[in-house]
């Protein structure tokens, strides 16, 4: 009862300020959102630089909330909606309240759109705004552990009054992931209609393979026997009451490294209090040999950078429930699954010792289907995004 107060009031304020800056000629300018980093990332920063050379004004607007900066966070909010009432194009990389509960401008609904909307009548998101347009690029490639409305109501997701509450994930004009694979859990995670999730690269994309050609000409030049490296990196258990096996792992963490005789990295989500998480850990991923997750949407990185991933998911069937799983290590890539701390310092022994022991095929039976690597494409994947943005303004407005 409180929380849909509290999220009653605030759509209500956040609508009055936006309607008083609501301007009806939009500029040309594109707005940045995020509320995980102070900083803009890499897909950011090189979307901001092709819209400029386009002739387009970027504006980063950026804040990582936390509960100790909630009064500079309402300023925050208050400049977010200003922005949103006067840019033709807004880019998120993660869910954003402010976006959610606003009335946005959105496309006439045609008769065909209706019987659409009609037949998706489960969905909870079918307002698609054109004044700005807004477009969700999510910061995760692939889709790896269900997310967003696929895993509500479970241990791990969120329930169903909060949803409903905040609107979540409601108004995107368009959903982006990172293949054609990934379309269909895309759209469940956003509960929107599939044509409306669109298949584009990130810009990290074209990062990411340019490193790995570097990186193995590097390696080609270094000695076999130059040191190992593994880094640890487990995706972020949000219930405290769920098993978390990377914590329990790393309790017997000088065990654990003394047994296997190389450096092993800890990296653990910086939510995950009282655990290491040092620095960024696509940085400490580039400089590792082998990397052991369990769910975390990491491994589409270590794919694109050629870096062996192991698993160890000794909680799965677990997990499997809670939030759930689109690509199942298990059943797809059994080989490099390990269910214990035995079974996982065997198969990296092993790896250390011979790096050619990594039964490739394996991963690409996983991670390959999370890109459209065999499609040919024009320029780069941030001029792709752009072309893409711009046809739907004349379109959409």
């Amino acid at each position: 009862m409180i929380r849909r107060a509290f999220a009653n009031t605030s759509k209500l304020a956040f609508n009055l300020l936006y309607r008083a800056f609501d301007r009806d000629q939009r500029q040309n300018e594109v707005v940045f959102l995020s509320r995980q980093t102070n900083t803009p990332s890499y897909d950011f920063s090189e979307l901001a630089r092709e819209f400029d050379s386009r002739g387009w004004n970027a504006v980063m607007h950026l804040k990582k909330v936390s509960t100790r900066n909630f009064i500079a966070y309402a300023f925050h909010v208050l400049k977010e909606i200003r922005l949103l009432g006067r840019c033709s194009i807004a880019i998120l990389d993660r869910y954003d309240p402010v976006v959610s509960l606003l009335n946005f401008k959105c496309e006439q609904t045609t008769k065909k759109k209706r019987d659409d909307v009609e037949s998706k009548r489960d969905l909870c998101n079918t307002d698609f705004p054109a004044k700005p347009v807004i477009f969700q690029m999510w910061h995760a490639f692939g889709a790896f552990k269900k997310f967003g409305y696929q895993s509500v109501n479970t241990p791990e997701g969120h329930s169903t009054d909060f949803t409903d509450a905040f609107s979540i994930h409601h108004n995107y004009s368009w959903v982006m992931c990172s293949g054609e694979g990934a379309r269909s859990a895309f759209a469940e995670a956003f509960s929107c209609p599939r044509e409306r999730v669109v298949a584009l690269d990130r810009p990290e994309y074209d990062e990411l393979l340019e490193l790995r050609e570097s990186r193995i000409a590097q390696l080609n030049e270094t000695s076999a026997r130059a040191p190992v490296t593994v880094l640890m990196a487990p995706t972020l258990r949000i219930n405290d009451a769920s098993a978390h096996p990377f914590r329990d792992l790393y309790e017997y963490a000088e065990q654990f490294e003394e047994a296997l005789g190389v450096d092993v990295v800890w990296s653990f989500h910086p939510l995950d209090a009282g655990l290491p998480a040092p620095g960024n850990v696509s940085d400490q991923l580039l400089n590792s040999n082998i990397l052991v997750t369990d769910y975390s949407s990491i491994v589409y990185e270590a794919y694109l950078l050629g870096i062996p991933v192991v698993f160890y998911v000794p909680d799965i069937d677990v997990y499997r429930t809670s939030p759930g799983l689109n690509a199942d290590p298990g059943l797809l890539s059994p080989e490099i699954c390990t269910y214990s701390q035995e079974e996982l310092t065997t198969l990296l022994k092993l790896l250390c010792d011979d790096a050619t022991a990594y039964p490739q095929q394996a991963f690409e039976r996983f991670a390959s289907s999370a890109f459209d690597m065999d499609i040919q494409k024009q320029g780069s994947a941030a001029s792709r995004i752009v072309d893409f943005l711009l046809s739907r303004i004349s379109v959409d407005q």
